[in-house]
């Protein structure tokens, strides 16, 4: 073998350990990341209202607060690049927690006699914007309850939203077993209907309907999604059938954005 061939190969090879030696610091990260985001989900728990406490929310409250994510961030993050999954987003925060379903003055064309975005809560959906925008997260059909606080965060957060009343409350805040019932024949159909293809429909809503249809997933009270503004990422089956995925925060959207690499297969 010629000087210059031996120099040529040992030169590709020192070029090819350089980049395997990035990929697998972006694998580590990776890995760092995905724990970052389930220990970051985790530890977030926010109290369930007093107006609302009963057995049911306490332990859908637990039973977000346990929640683990089925994949890690770099997994996650590829797999919502390729678009086939429904993405539940609690609207962002409110100025104050209070039962507006059940208010006798309650006029859901009359933002002013529902509760609304703070001015938090609207910072928050600007940084979930920026966060899908920054990871490349396909968006496909944005569905939004009848509730100007929903609305207006798919506003924020995508620009654009149809309404879907069957996202809306029904009139309770000590819901029943046939309430919770009712949630998830009515919410469902619509977190296991299939996106169109590349992309990823969001749905934004509220707490007790996903609590009720997500009651025959995590048995037997379901998960309260909570604080205002979490997303949990849904694996559609069709027929009203589902799997929960991961939950994220409004700050970890962006976090996802740290993935992407060539491998070194390909060099």
């Amino acid at each position: 073998m010629s000087t210059f061939k031996m120099i040529l190969l040992v030169a590709m090879n020192y070029l090819k350990n350089i980049r395997c030696v990035s990929v697998s610091a972006a694998v580590v990260a990776g890995g760092l990341l995905a724990t970052s985001i389930a220990t970051d989900t985790h530890s977030a728990k926010a109290a369930v209202e007093d107006y609302e406490i009963n057995a049911a929310t306490i332990s859908g409250d637990q039973q977000n607060t346990d929640f683990i994510n089925r994949v890690g961030a770099k997994q996650l993050a590829n797999d919502l690049r390729r678009g086939g999954y429904v993405i539940y987003l609690r609207h962002a925060r409110t100025n104050k927690d209070w039962g507006d379903q059940v208010s006798p003055n309650l006029n859901l064309d009359e933002c002013s006699t529902q509760r609304r975005l703070s001015p938090d809560g609207k910072k928050e959906a600007v940084q979930i914007d920026k966060g899908i925008k920054a990871a490349r997260i396909p968006v496909g059909d944005v569905i939004s309850s009848d509730y100007c606080r929903a609305y207006n965060t798919a506003q924020l957060v995508f620009g654009k939203f149809t309404k879907n009343s069957n996202l809306n409350f029904l009139p309770c805040v000590d819901c029943t077993p046939q309430d919770y019932k009712e949630y998830a024949n009515r919410v469902s159909p619509l977190l296991s209907a299939m996106p169109a293809s590349g992309t990823n429909t969001f749905l934004v809503g509220h707490d007790d309907p996903f609590q009720g249809v997500t009651m025959g997933v995590v048995p037997p009270d379901g998960i309260y999604p909570d604080p205002m503004g979490v997303s949990y990422v849904v694996k559609p089956l069709g027929n009203g059938q589902f799997e929960l995925v991961a939950k994220l925060l409004p700050t970890q959207w962006r976090a996802l954005a740290q993935f992407g690499f060539t491998a070194c297969s390909l060099i």
